[in-house]
């Protein structure tokens, strides 16, 4: 089995999603600071609560800023990993922790103690827990989004059958048709009319059946879709869309001919031929 650690992880980020995860894991850290007051803060007074978190909250934000702006273009190679990235975490909230710890100095003055200076990176790993966990799903996210539009392939490129039996409903009256040559395919009453080329002549074959029949034995082939409750065209042979919504017509490249668009199809017509 893979290791999970070893397996690459992408960490691109543009200067706006560093710039919108440093200031939303700065307002984070402040408003759970402010707003439960754990590590003692609740023996401050209200005044103090709202300042001390404050300035965690801004710490945090210059640290992650040096990290994120500054280290990061340096570290951060191609070959980049979800354990490199673990540790990577766990190194910016320790700093950050540190960093926190002389913060206190500050405004408590006291002398080091090494206890304390442990407690402080181990309360901002804890408390960072939470919006890295968050940022780790939106990071994994975007990498599986990205991976699935460069692997992306056109439907109409793999989803063909080779054979298609249409029967229209009808088993009694059942045609094998190669689905790339369909064109079209159109019904009136109970007939179904489907429009074949071969070379640059269309033929025509009629059966008794319903188009939705039809339909659904076409649904693997993801080049037909329905352009109106009487139609059922193939995009491979469709040229343009003309006219406007209230009378939108697809124009086919054999022979000119134009198949009819319903005002509830146009959007679907529109997206499928642009």
């Amino acid at each position: 089995m893979e290791n999970p650690f070893r397996k690459p992880y992408s960490r691109i980020e543009t200067p706006r999603e560093k710039l919108v995860f440093i200031l939303v894991f700065g307002l984070f850290i402040f408003l759970f600071l402010f707003l439960f007051k754990p590590f003692g803060m609740a023996q401050l007074k209200t005044e103090y609560q709202f300042f001390v978190s404050l300035g965690f909250g801004i710490v945090t934000t210059f640290m992650l800023s040096i990290f994120k702006f500054l280290l990061e273009p340096l570290v951060i190679k191609k070959n980049w990993t979800f354990g490199m990235s673990l540790l990577w975490g766990l190194l910016i909230a320790s700093s950050i922790g540190v960093a926190n710890y002389f913060y206190v100095s500050i405004i408590f003055p006291n002398i080091f103690i090494f206890k304390y200076f442990l407690f402080s990176i181990w309360t901002a790993i804890l408390v960072g827990i939470i919006p890295v966990t968050i940022g780790y799903i939106f990071t994994f996210n975007r990498i599986y989004k990205s991976a699935l539009r460069e692997a992306a392939i056109h439907p109409e490129e793999v989803l063909w059958e080779s054979e298609v039996i249409i029967r229209g409903g009808n088993p009694k009256n059942e045609y094998k048709f190669n689905p790339k040559n369909i064109v079209y395919l159109c019904s009136n009453d109970n007939y179904i009319t489907i429009v074949t080329i071969k070379g640059e002549t269309l033929i025509k074959t009629h059966l008794r059946g319903t188009l939705k029949e039809a339909e659904s034995e076409l649904a693997k082939n993801t080049s037909f879709f329905r352009c109106h409750k009487c139609y059922i065209v193939n995009a491979e042979y469709a040229d343009h869309v003309s006219g406007n919504i209230q009378n939108m017509r697809i124009k086919l490249k054999p022979q000119g001919l134009e198949i009819p668009v319903s005002r509830l199809k146009a959007g679907e017509a529109i997206r499928r031929l642009k």
